[in-house]
């Protein structure tokens, strides 16, 4: 078997045992675990972030950036700007419009989940699944594939919430795709993991703070 093969083989098994792992810890675990520091830190970095890098590692001559390049790779940051700045103003308006006005509100946990969540989700989706694909099919369907599985990663959160069904209807669901176009692209632009990773935080870290 290629090595090629042997990858591609090796990501679908990863989904399959992930996302049944974290659905099953989703909708029957993390609500009964009280510290979110083990929820969002400890659970989620073993789960999310060492299996990624263990994976970026071992099939490091099949993947585009390799793991060390992400975690180095030089980045004309000021480049990257408008970006976050949209980010920002995205929220910002999406709490205008929802809540008629901006209400901050920013505790402990939020902060844990701010940082937790930015690195494990990134390294995930644009440093592991999205990395593996991206050479091997075209560059739209990477993005778009990736998507769909960043988006599928939410279901059981927003069952377990029941706001699955509404989240279709009212489109919202888009907004998490587009939020993983822009992740993935800004990776791939730079090659540098910390650019989506600073990106997811800035957003999340908005999305707490005002929605």
């Amino acid at each position: 078997m290629t090595k090629t093969k042997k990858k591609y083989l090796t990501l679908i098994l990863y989904n399959l045992c992930f996302f049944a792992v974290w659905t099953v810890f989703e909708l029957f675990i993390k609500d009964k675990v009280n510290s979110q520091l083990i929820k969002s830190g400890v659970i989620k970095t073993a789960v999310w972030a060492l299996p990624a890098m263990l994976l970026i590692h071992n099939f490091h001559d099949t993947v585009r950036i390799g793991l060390k390049e992400m975690f180095t790779a030089k980045v004309k940051w000021w480049r990257y700007l408008w970006v976050y700045a949209l980010l920002a103003i995205w929220v910002l308006l999406g709490g205008l419009f929802r809540r008629g006005g901006l209400y901050f509100e920013l505790g402990p946990n939020e902060l844990i989940t701010v940082l937790f969540v930015g690195i494990t989700e990134e390294l995930v989706f644009r440093g592991w699944l999205l990395n593996a694909m991206v050479d091997d099919m075209p560059l739209w369907l990477c993005i778009m594939i990736d998507a769909a599985l960043f988006l599928l990663i939410h279901f059981p959160r927003l069952i377990l919430e029941g706001l699955l069904l509404s989240t279709f209807i009212s489109l919202d669901f888009i907004g998490l795709v587009a939020l993983s176009v822009v992740f993935s692209v800004s990776f791939l632009r730079s090659k540098n993991i910390f650019i989506p990773i600073t990106m997811h935080m800035l957003y999340d870290l908005m999305v707490f703070a005002f929605l």
